[in-house]
């Protein structure tokens, strides 16, 4: 494209950094030609095809220019919503797969490009509104697959899955997500993106499959199988600390909605749920008394971590003793949070003499 040939009847708008910039940056000829023309046109609102199309180069040049891409999509927009003779609009496919492509193109090199995260986003929300959702919602979570073959702790690919999801909301795509972040988990079972992933598909899975559910609770069935899987997850390597705080999550969930609305018997079963896992904590913490060649020696700081949470949560005298002496070793086996554990310590030795046998 010769943009001063297809912009011959417009004038170029220069930059202005005032009369004496404090910082002028040295761009490219071509740079600064069309950045011109795109200010000209910017100006005259131009939603036409050569305007589109000048979007294209500046946004090589620079990605990242946020203003490029809003006018990019409101060209889009105007030129793939044309009026039929009954003034009905209807929505060029074909032109947004492209768009959808071009994104994918700039971003081999900007995986964590906001602009290019949200201009998708834009674009499918378009997409969505045809009859094809579910088709291009698993296309483009295949898209997000490849980007997280790349860096499986990119943010951006990861909440972009959860809104494609959330936005899709429907069953079959819940339930494999839950598979999907239990496959990045096996990948690499220290990834917090997939641990957390799994919380979301979980959770909020549950809540679109069962109407009148309340957001961020679990039914039992559905935690005791998610603490099991954090176990399982925690003994493949002890040291990891996502499985633990997994693990944690589930169950404070369970005892926080039994003490703020279940009833004698949700709170009975809750107490009992936190000691079959205290009591299957203390044998993964006996077995370590001969660990595997391939994890360090010593005790192990995450999960005596979790043991501590539990024993306190249980609150009675003897759970509270064991968790003070305990915290009485992290003190010294997790010296970064030495104080974090000593002012823990303190804080259950109060609650000690306020509770009776």
């Amino acid at each position: 494209m010769n943009i001063t040939d297809t912009f011959s009847d417009i004038d170029p708008i220069s930059q202005s950094d005032g009369p004496e910039p404090a910082c002028a940056i040295t761009y490219t000829p071509e740079f600064v030609e069309a950045h011109d023309y795109l200010r000209a046109v910017l100006k005259a609102d131009e939603r036409s095809e050569r305007a589109f199309d000048l979007t294209t180069i500046c946004l090589k040049f620079n990605p990242a220019n946020y203003t490029c891409w809003h006018f990019r999509r409101r060209c889009l927009v105007a030129l793939c919503t044309p009026t039929d003779g009954d003034a009905q609009a209807t929505i060029d496919v074909e032109r947004i797969d492209n768009d959808l492509e071009f994104a994918d193109k700039l971003g081999g090199s900007n995986p964590k490009n906001y602009q290019l995260w949200y201009h998708r986003r834009a674009l499918l929300e378009l997409r969505f509104k045809g009859d094809e959702k579910i088709q291009v919602a698993q296309k483009e979570l295949s898209y997000v697959d490849k980007i997280l073959d790349d860096d499986n702790k990119n943010y951006h690919a990861w909440s972009h899955r959860q809104w494609i999801i959330r936005t899709i909301n429907q069953p079959q795509l819940w339930s494999a997500e839950i598979e999907y972040s239990h496959s990045k988990i096996l990948l690499d079972p220290r990834n917090n993106s997939a641990w957390n992933q799994r919380w979301f598909a979980t959770h909020e899975g549950e809540i679109a499959t069962n109407s009148g559910m309340k957001l961020g609770k679990l039914t039992f069935q559905k935690a005791e199988e998610e603490a099991n899987y954090a176990v399982c997850g925690a003994q493949v390597d002890p040291f990891n600390e996502s499985p633990w705080r997994y693990l944690i999550g589930v169950l404070m969930e369970q005892y926080r909605w039994a003490q703020r609305e279940g009833g004698v018997d949700d709170k009975d079963r809750t107490n009992g749920l936190l000691r079959e896992y205290v009591a299957k904590i203390k044998e993964m913490n006996k077995a370590w008394d001969s660990p595997a060649d391939d994890l360090p020696a010593g005790p192990c700081v995450s999960l005596m971590s979790a043991l501590v949470d539990l024993l306190e949560t249980i609150g009675d005298k003897t759970s509270l003793e064991e968790a003070t002496n305990m915290m009485g070793e992290l003190v010294v086996e997790d010296p970064v949070r030495r104080k974090y554990w000593n002012k823990r310590k303190s804080t259950v030795l109060v609650l000690l003499g306020e509770v009776s046998d």
